[in-house]
Order: structure tokens, then C-alpha cells, then sequence
């Protein structure tokens, strides 16, 4: 089978390689006339613009001089006939100037002619010799006058210049039609040069095609079979990185093999950092109740080794990084190739922000049957008494003493409720950080003692001693005098209410750098330690529910110093007393925050 295999693997490998060696010679021609169809128009476009220049720059100008030639030697002509016809001197100087333009011109013709064939070159130097005897001629003619004879040795030499000019003219425009041939053939020769390597680089790129089709059927099988392989583990590794709870591979041995990112975020390792660890010591080396597990006891590794599934309870906690637990769900399943069992996969969910969303829904239904319970006990009572003296009054005859009494029952009752309504208002509105205060400047000495004149006669009927002491007379503070009456009033309703008979209760306020404390101190029977925690929730009470409190007056009493930027600290123990302090800044609250309570301060 190893032999097949091998002999398989060769035939492939020369298979693969013979369509290759001719695609290396195909591309190798495909090349050569692609440069080619570059080099070949550009040798014959610089042989074509070489003749264009020659005939546009030597040429050409060399005609036009020639032709300019023939009319200066026109122009001489008749100014010498006219000396002949009259005499005249006068015809000598633009005779002269024909002549000086004449020189001109033949020297460029001279110029240009050596840039041409012999024979222009030779017809050129004929001229130019014909001219300089025709010029000795006509010279004569004015130096010594006319003879019988000078008329005719002037036309003979002017006669032999024209044909001497014209035949210069014939000889360059020979040229130039022969540099045009020259051009049109260079041209057609271009395009047929061109033709011919644009069919060859037709013909050998049809050819590498031919042998880049075959060489891709070799390869087709193999790419097939690879995309076949990316697709599956992109499809499992998008699916790993879509879910958002944790999966972490596991070999027999209970190491980690692979996580996603979900994963990763949730333990706080990358998945190097956490491949080879072992999966007991890095997620359940503690249980719920943070007692250490050993390895050999663990269920975890117990189902990884035999292949079971394995779900979590409903306290279950996994290790982050550094050994910090969370609650956490997670589901064991193992990982089977085919038969044989591979190992297992581990996939967890965070429960935290779970958990404590149940914890606030357990709460808000607590605070529902708190309220409830409030309203259907604290408003039963007054509004039961109200009720039955409503009835007294509407029921029976009574005299005018009587009617009043059952009036300021109803009245009592009335006001019982509204405070109770108030005070459940104000609470809302501090937990919702939005108890206004509206801060001025105070003295906090009349605050004391209205607070107290409140509560004298509740204070006399049970013979307690309510005091003011006199220190805090000449404190000034920027407080809401209202709010600061509302949180002393809750504070020596709870001091008289416990305090028992014969007690005393006192206020007062002192000024500590830039703050004011006031406190009431009663002598009452105290706060056990682990109730002072939570003294200020809603509806908490120190000891045992009496008819006198809802529980919400300690929670009011935070608001307003949170509200002032301040805050309540209590002093209290069993069996002597106890101590509630206001401490509140002197300038008010800060800028920006006065107006408001901040829950989160409260």
C-alpha cells in the first residue's frame, strides 16, 4: 500500500510538473512578443521620425530657399535690365542689396545641402559658382557701361541660373518624395510587424491558457478538498466566536485545548496563556462555599475521563484569572471522533449581572410588601379612626364639646395619614436623586428650639426633659430651614417616642472648621451594633414595629444631609443611649449640586 502510495504521489508529481515546464516556455513567449510588440514599433517609429525630421528640418527649409533663390536672382535680373534700358546708377544699389540677400540665402542653401546627397550638394555648389560669374558680368556692365553685347552676356548667365535653380529644385523634391516613400513604407512595415507579433502573443497566450487550464484540473481536487477543510473550521470558528458564552476544548487528560473569546473575556486569559492548563487547578480548584476541592474528587474530571455529560447546579462558581470566583452555569459534553472518545468540551456563561438583576427583583418585591405593608397598617389605623368618628358624628346626637373632640380625631387622624404620604413622597424622591433644597442663610438657634416646642408636650406627657443647649444659639449655616425642620422633627420623634419616662433628649449644633454639627441625644435604650447598618433603609426599625413609626424617618434624615452635601453619624450602643449628628457644610451644598439629593451619595 506504501509502495501504491508512493508511486501515486510521483505520477502526480510529473504529471503537475510536465504541465508546468511548458507553462514556463509559453509564459517565456508570451513575454518575448509583448516585448517585442514595445521594441519593434519603437525602432521603426524612431527611423520613421528620424526621415519626418530630415525632410521637415533639411528638406523643406532647403526648397523654400531655393525657390527664394530663384525670385532674388528674378529681381537682380530686372534692375540689370533696367541700368541696360536707361543707364541709371540709380538701379545699382537695390542691384547690390539683391545681391547681399542673395549671399545670404546661399550660404543656409550650403548649409543644408551638406546634410543631403552628393548631388544636391554638387547642383548647390554650380549655383552658387554660376551666380559669382554672373555677378563678375553684370559688375562689368556697371563699371564700364553698356556695349552692343552686354545685354545678351546678361540674359545668357541669368538664362543659365534659372536652369541651374531648377534643376537644384528637381533634386529636392526628388529627395523629399523619396523620404515620404521612405516614411509610408517604415509605416507599413510597423504595422505589419506588428500584426504579426500581436497574432504570436495571441497565439502563445492562448497556448498558456491551454496549459494553465490543465494544470488547474491537477490542482482542482486538492484545492476542493482544502476548501472543504477551511470552510468546516471557519464555520466551527465562527460559530465559537458568535456565541457570547465561554467554550474551552478539553483533552482526555482534563488539559485545556482551545477557547474562544468569549471565553477568554470571561476568565481573563488568552487562549495561549491558557492551553496545557490543567482545567480542575485553573476553574474548580474551589467550590461555591470557598473551600478547596481536590483533583482526585472532582466531578469534572471524573466525566471528562469517562466520557459523561455533566451539568452545573444553581450555585455553581468558576475561577477567573488570580483565583477570583464568580457565579457561573456551565454544561460538560463530550467530544467524540466518530467512536473514540477525544475529549470533552466545557461551555460557561458568566451569571453575575444575572444573579444580581434576580437580587433586585427580590428586592423590589420586598420594598412592594414593605409599602404594602405600610399602607395597609400605618393608613388602617388613622384612617379607621377617622372613619369611626366620622360615623360618631353623623350617627349620634352630640353636643358641641363632643362634635369638636370627634372633629380633632378626624383632624389628627388626616394629618397622621398626610405625614405618612409626605414622608413615602420624599423618600421616592430621594432615591430617585431628586429631593430639592433651597439653601439660604440661617441661624441655627431658632431652628433648634422650634423643632423642640414641636415635641414639648409629647416630652411632658411622658415627663421627659427636652432641652436646647445654649451654644448652638450663635451658629449660622446656608441650610433649607424647612428640610433641616424635617430631619430634626423625624429625629426627636424617634428620641421622645423610645426614650422612656423620666429621659431626657437634647439638641444642639457646634461649628467644626467649616461645618456645623447638629445632634439629638437621647437617653434611651440604644442601637445594637448590627442594626446601625441598616438603620437608614426604608422601613427599618431597631427593634420591634410600634403604632408611632413607619420606618421611613432615619431614611429621610440621610436624604436631607446628602442633599446638603453632608452627612448622619450615628453614636449608640445597648443600654446608653444614643446619638444622631448632622454634619453639614456651612457654605451650603457646591455649585452645580445645590438643589438636588445624589442618590449615589445617600
Amino acid at each position: 500500500m506504501s509502495e501504491n502510495s508512493s508511486r501515486g504521489t510521483e505520477s502526480e508529481a510529473e504529471r503537475e510538473s510536465a504541465p508546468s515546464l511548458r507553462g514556463v516556455w509559453a509564459l517565456g513567449f508570451v513575454v518575448v512578443a509583448l516585448v517585442a510588440l514595445v521594441a519593434v514599433p519603437a525602432y521603426f517609429d524612431r527611423g520613421v521620425a528620424e526621415e519626418q525630421a530630415r525632410i521637415s528640418d533639411v528638406l523643406e527649409p532647403a526648397a523654400r530657399l531655393s525657390s527664394n533663390l530663384r525670385l532674388l536672382k528674378a529681381r537682380q535680373f530686372a534692375r540689370m535690365e533696367g541700368f541696360l534700358a536707361s543707364e541709371e546708377r540709380a538701379f545699382r544699389d537695390p542691384y547690390n542689396a539683391a545681391i547681399a540677400e542673395e549671399d545670404s540665402v546661399l550660404s543656409a542653401l550650403r548649409v543644408l545641402a551638406g546634410e543631403l546627397d552628393v548631388d544636391v550638394f554638387e547642383r548647390v555648389a554650380r549655383l552658387t559658382a554660376a551666380s559669382i560669374d554672373w555677378r563678375f558680368v553684370n559688375q562689368r556692365v556697371f563699371d564700364m557701361g553698356v556695349d552692343p553685347d552686354a545685354r545678351d552676356r546678361v540674359v545668357e548667365g541669368y538664362e543659365e541660373l534659372q536652369r541651374a535653380t531648377l534643376e537644384l529644385d528637381r533634386a529636392i523634391l526628388a529627395q523629399m518624395v523619396e523620404g515620404r516613400r521612405m516614411v509610408a513604407n517604415a509605416q507599413r512595415r510597423k504595422r505589419d510587424m506588428t500584426l504579426a507579433l500581436a497574432l504570436a502573443a495571441l497565439v502563445s497566450t492562448l497556448l498558456l491558457a491551454r496549459v494553465a487550464s490543465r494544470y488547474r484540473g491537477l490542482l482542482v481536487e486538492r484545492e476542493r478538498r482544502r476548501v472543504d477543510a477551511v470552510r468546516a473550521r471557519r464555520e466551527i470558528d465562527a460559530l465559537l466566536e458568535a456565541t457570547g458564552d465561554g467554550v474551552l476544548g478539553l483533552d482526555l487528560d482534563g488539559r485545556c485545548t482551545s477557547l474562544n473569546r468569549a471565553g477568554a473575556q470571561l476568565l481573563g486569559y488568552t487562549e495561549r496563556e491558557i492551553v496545557g492548563r490543567d482545567v480542575h487547578e485553573t476553574l474548580f480548584a474551589v467550590n461555591a462555599a470557598g473551600r478547596p476541592v481536590p483533583r482526585d474528587a472532582s466531578p469534572v474530571v471524573t466525566a471528562i475521563t469517562q466520557g459523561w455529560a455533566l451539568e452545573s447546579g444553581d450555585e455553581a462558581t468558576l475561577l477567573r484569572r488570580r483565583g477570583i470566583a464568580f457565579p457561573a452555569r456551565w454544561s460538560l459534553r463530550p467530544m467524540v471522533d466518530g467512536a473514540e472518545l477525544r475529549g470533552a468540551v466545557l461551555t460557561f456563561t458568566d451569571m453575575t449581572e444575572i444573579r444580581e438583576k434576580e437580587e433586585a427583583l427580590r428586592r423590589a418585591i420586598q420594598q412592594r410588601e414593605d409599602v404594602v405593608s405600610v399602607v395597609s397598617h400605618d393608613l388602617r389605623n388613622p384612617l379607621g379612626v377617622a372613619l369611626a368618628a366620622a360615623d360618631l358624628l353623623l350617627d349620634l346626637p352630640l353636643d358641641e364639646p363632643q362634635r369638636r373632640r370627634q372633629a380633632e380625631i378626624i383632624r389628627r387622624s388626616g394629618k397622621r395619614m398626610q405625614r405618612l404620604i409626605e414622608d413615602l413622597l420624599d423618600v421616592a424622591r430621594i432615591e430617585a436623586g431628586a429631593l430639592v433644597v433651597r439653601p439660604s442663610q440661617e441661624e441655627l438657634g431658632p431652628i433648634l428650639a422650634e423643632a423642640c416646642d414641636l415635641y414639648r408636650d409629647q416630652a411632658e406627657a411622658r415627663s421627659i426633659s427636652l432641652s436646647v443647649q445654649a451654644r448652638g444659639t450663635e451658629v449660622r449655616a446656608r441650610v433649607d430651614r424647612d428640610r433641616i425642620m424635617q430631619a430634626l422633627s423625624n429625629l426627636l420623634d424617634n428620641a421622645v417616642r423610645l426614650t422612656p419616662e423620666g429621659g431626657s433628649v437634647s439638641v444642639s449644633a457646634v461649628e467644626e472648621a467649616d461645618r456645623v454639627l447638629m445632634s439629638v441625644t437621647d437617653t434611651g435604650p440604644g442601637i445594637a451594633a448590627e442594626d446601625v447598618e441598616r438603620l437608614f433603609e426604608r422601613f427599618a426599625q431597631g427593634g420591634d414595629r410600634d403604632g408611632g413609626a413607619a420606618g421611613l424617618g432615619l431614611t429621610i434624615v440621610r436624604g436631607v444631609a446628602a442633599a446638603h452635601a453632608g452627612e448622619v453619624i450615628v453614636d449608640s450602643a445597648l443600654g446608653r443611649g444614643s446619638v444622631f449628628t448632622l454634619r453639614l457644610p456651612k457654605s451650603g451644598p457646591p455649585v452645580g449640586e445645590e438643589g438636588w439629593a445624589a442618590s449615589s451619595r445617600t
